[in-house]
């Protein structure tokens, strides 16, 4: 009996020796959710830099915590520290939890990361998973698209713009958003091998013979473009913009009397945009008419006060008119506008 009570002392003695000697950083550390609800105090009370120390100095004591490293990425995205923000994201996005929230917006931040930054090589596995899952949200499925506009990838991008437009992804009309995804991503070739599939698959689809008509003048195809725009209207009569492409392409043929029917049509159908008048404007100024030529770019300063174009063309009517000192009013405005201009990002 002596020796059983003995040796369960021993035991005893034992195992406090042990709890003894567990040395001070095996205890257990702050919860990593107490310091982000003390930073997010801090950002909430305008002070982000103290809240990164905070976050920071914990982190140092336990550097890989995912919980830790994910706030700090996301505050870095969300501060357009992207750089830095796909750097921790993409040693952090692995160690959490795949169901969880914090998982699924480590994916979008990564991919939207690295699509600020340019690396769309990389973007695209992370968009396509955020997009798999969350397909709902329209500015992911965007930029995936114009990820696979910029990899050469128009077959993906139609599949992507049909699904962030609702249409069958072989339809005409998802050929035609295709097509103007990429002519705005200055990938005139492959826009109009799709403007072309679209027509085919659909003659009388409206804004197909217009982009087609855009893109033959942006080629200096002018008498290609003209006849695409005319195309244009006998389908939809009511398109301004066909009107206006039209007048301006003749305008660039120097043939002025012709381009003012379909300027004016333009100006009648769409009051409310300054680059019919601006052309029109332009084209009575050659033909000598000044006060009409005065009358329509003083409209289009109107709709447009910052159009450098306008109101350089405005102070070239006024100094053919002779009236100097308005021309050199104008000629000053527009070149602070176009130094505005060159300046933004």
């Amino acid at each position: 009996m002596c020796m059983k009570i003995s040796s369960t002392l021993t035991a005893i003695v034992f195992l406090s020796a042990l709890v003894i000697a567990q040395p001070k950083e095996a205890l257990p550390q702050k919860p990593a959710i107490d310091v982000i609800a003390q930073a997010d105090a801090l950002v909430t009370q305008g002070k982000p830099a103290e809240a990164v120390e905070l976050v920071q100095a914990t982190l140092e004591k336990n550097p890989a915590d995912p919980t830790l490293n994910f706030w700090l990425a996301k505050t870095s995205y969300r501060r357009g520290m992207y750089q830095a923000a796909v750097e921790r994201l993409s040693v952090t996005v692995e160690t959490l939890k795949k169901d969880s929230v914090e998982y699924k917006e480590a994916v979008r931040m990564l991919g939207m990361g690295h699509y600020v930054l340019g690396h769309l090589v990389e973007a695209a596995p992370y968009l396509e998973k955020f997009v798999g899952n969350t397909p709902e949200n329209q500015e992911v499925v965007y930029a995936l698209g114009v990820v696979y506009i910029q990899t050469r990838k128009p077959e993906k991008a139609r599949q992507t713009y049909a699904k962030l437009f609702g249409l069958p992804p072989t339809s005409a009309a998802a050929h035609l958003i295709n097509a103007q995804m990429h002519q705005r991503q200055r990938f005139e070739e492959t826009a109009e091998t799709e403007l072309l599939r679209a027509r085919e698959l659909d003659p009388k689809l409206p804004q197909v013979n217009f982009v087609l008509g855009e893109l033959a003048v942006y080629k200096a195809e002018i008498d290609k473009g003209i006849a695409y725009l005319r195309k244009e209207i006998e389908i939809n009569p009511s398109n301004s913009m066909a009107y206006y492409r039209w007048g301006e392409a003749l305008s660039r043929q120097l043939k002025w009397d012709e381009a003012i029917p379909p300027l004016q049509k333009s100006i009648w159908l769409n009051p409310f945009f300054s680059g019919p008048y601006i052309v029109l404007g332009k084209v009575y100024s050659k033909k000598g008419d000044l006060s009409n030529a005065e009358n329509l770019l003083r409209r289009s300063t109107a709709i447009d006060p910052n159009n450098f174009g306008a109101h350089h063309l405005l102070a070239q009517v006024l100094q053919q008119a002779g009236r100097a000192e308005e021309a050199k009013a104008e000629f000053v405005l527009a070149e602070k506008l176009r130094g505005a201009n060159e300046q933004d990002p």
